[in-house]
């Protein structure tokens, strides 16, 4: 991703502190996106939500642009530096770490109605409330829409199993089971 593609939009309420964090929380996000195509972009906003003598605590607030869904970062600290580091890269990381755990369970379902499902099987798992008569009636590409909207099969997991549906259908009304 090139460095135009990505873009910052900051809204800091703390004079003292702006240019500092800019500083640092542009490299940090762009570093984020660099090898990835997720990321599009972020909002970042930084103010003092307690402001004492003694005391002071400041809220950084980011949303990061990002598919399939936007992460929205809040963290409260008395430094804006660690609120920011803390805030950005464990948030990133687990929902990448989350859509990697999705894509091994997806693949994980495509191989059991690959390998591990009789023709049977997947006509007893994917043509629940179904009849015989009914499927047959039914246009193949209904089934496989079905099947990959409904079941969340991938494309070729849903022709595989639209197949096997069909033949089954077939045989169980020409009275071979």
């Amino acid at each position: 991703m090139g460095s135009s593609d990505f873009y910052v939009d900051y809204n800091i309420e703390v004079p003292d502190v702006g240019d500092e964090f800019k500083r640092e929380t542009e490299p940090r996000l762009r570093e984020l996106a660099s090898s990835h195509s997720d990321m599009v972009g972020a909002a970042v906003s930084l103010e003092k939500t307690v402001d004492t003598q003694s005391y002071d605590l400041y809220r950084v607030r980011i949303v990061l642009y990002k598919r399939p869904q936007d992460i929205v970062v809040t963290k409260q600290d008395p430094d804006p530096m660690v609120a920011l580091r803390d805030a950005l890269e464990e948030q990133v990381r687990e929902s990448r770490e989350k859509l990697a755990q999705r894509d091994t369970h997806r693949d994980s379902q495509i191989e059991s109605v690959y390998y591990d499902l009789s023709a049977e099987e997947i006509y007893a798992t994917y043509a629940k409330g179904w009849g015989p008569d009914e499927i047959l009636e039914m246009d193949r590409t209904e089934i496989v829409s079905h099947l990959m909207v409904e079941e969340g099969l991938t494309q070729d997991a849903a022709d595989f199993a639209a197949d096997q549906i069909l033949r089954v259908a077939e045989r169980i009304t020409s009275g071979e089971e």
